[in-house]
């Protein structure tokens, strides 16, 4: 089974060395794979056409190169979906393709993608006939030059959005052999489900390639995810392949993509905080201890919304002290919190991922002292402490480009301050 990352987000991409660090942890917690598919690379996607300029294809080879040493597999993918590849003159558009991947083949890159997610369905089912020609012309491509598989991700790749028309799209894909399907599950980001990954077998005659969208923050940029992996409804492995689509924060996806691969060396034994301490101190092993105290205050993702039964829940400890109307025991919980955000600034060891997360932090603190002065009465400071929360920014790549946006952090903790 292949394991890994696919760089798939929508926002500002990566750094260079972000990507080189990236390509080092996957090999040192035992995964092998890194699917480059960043949606805003422009030669990625709405310059698929047009060959990488010479300082950026020095960096896939970089990239290529480095995962070449640690034996990691380096995908490259191309999106031709956002600027539409014109059907009517086939034999022009492949050509920037092949011409494409014939570059980055150059370059050392030796497994290649196709994405066609994101794009509108029902031209996609009228084109679906074109469709699996450049598929099956790709994937005779990639296995005739490199002998490898092609990677694909359709239209309809999760339950919420297949139709009549999708599964005759996707009826389409039986008989080519060297295709690996991606798909997200039942939902675009959603909890690992064994019964959608069957279903999706049933149909495609093979297992799927999971395309697993968390931590991803794209879509929710003002947060950022630190959960606990329990976000499954079957440890049985029924899938091929699986891949996190990590956060814009690099350093700090690492967390999550850490758990995952415990997860998957032996699902049956997999035991999340066991996994969830493991990965906070592999990231940080000067000051796990206070780490672990803040991570619960930033549970926010999708996948954990949408999970059953999850044992791990956002501030529970503050919530049920709130709810039992324990005030002593609510501001022990308080007070630990703002101790733990102090003391993590003054004496963590990971600086990229302190410098990620920091901005939040102290949005957290704020919001956590904010909840104790308005439990002690004194209204004033806690409207300062709340202002100084709101006011702290980050910079996001919006419609328009670059922009500030809030962060946010605890939604308990919101939420116990509004009903104090």
């Amino acid at each position: 089974m292949k394991k890994g990352i696919i760089e798939g987000f929508y926002g500002i991409p990566w750094t260079f060395e972000e990507r080189k660090s990236m390509i080092k942890f996957l090999d040192e917690i035992g995964m092998d794979q890194y699917i480059y598919a960043p949606k805003d690379d422009p030669y990625h996607n709405k310059k698929w056409r047009e060959l990488y300029p010479a300082e950026e294809i020095r960096k896939i080879k970089a990239l290529a190169d480095l995962s070449n040493e640690k034996g990691i597999e380096f995908t490259w993918a191309i999106h031709p979906g956002q600027n539409p590849f014109d059907f009517g003159s086939y034999e022009k558009e492949i050509s920037k393709i092949f011409d494409k991947y014939r570059q980055v083949m150059a370059a050392g890159v030796k497994s290649f993608g196709l994405c066609m997610d994101d794009i509108d369905k029902n031209l996609a089912y009228d084109q679906r006939k074109d469709h699996i020609k450049l598929i099956k012309d790709l994937e005779d491509f990639v296995e005739r030059e490199t002998g490898s598989c092609l990677y694909f991700v359709h239209p309809w790749y999760n339950d919420a959005w297949i139709d009549e028309k999708g599964f005759e799209y996707e009826s389409l894909l039986k008989d080519i052999n060297n295709l690996n399907v991606m798909w997200t599950g039942s939902q675009v980001v959603a909890p690992i489900s064994y019964d959608s990954n069957e279903g999706f077998a049933n149909r495609v005659g093979k297992k799927p390639y999971i395309w697993f969208n968390w931590p991803v923050n794209d879509y929710r940029p003002e947060e950022i995810f630190i959960e606990t992996f329990e976000f499954y409804d079957s440890r049985e492995i029924n899938f091929d392949g699986f891949y996190l689509n990590p956060m814009n924060q690099a350093e700090t996806s690492k967390i999550s993509i850490y758990q995952v691969g415990e997860y998957l060396k032996n699902s049956a034994k997999y035991k999340p905080e066991q996994a969830f301490k493991k990965a906070i101190k592999f990231l940080e092993p000067i000051d796990c201890e206070d780490l672990i105290k803040i991570a619960p205050s930033f549970y926010g993702s999708l996948v954990y919304e949408r999970t059953e039964g999850k044992k791990f829940t956002e501030d529970m400890e503050i919530k049920k002290a709130f709810e039992e109307k324990d005030r002593e025991l609510l501001r022990n919980l308080l007070e630990e919190k703002i101790k733990a955000a102090e003391s993590y600034k003054k004496n963590h060891a990971n600086e990229d991922l302190y410098k990620e997360i920091n901005p939040f932090v102290e949005s957290l603190k704020n919001l956590t002292k904010a909840v104790l002065t308005r439990l002690d009465g004194n209204k004033i400071q806690a409207e300062t402490d709340y202002k100084r929360a709101k006011d702290i920014k980050i910079q996001v790549l919006g419609e328009n480009g670059l922009e500030k946006i809030n962060v946010k952090t605890s939604g308990i903790l919101e939420d116990i301050y509004q009903k104090i």
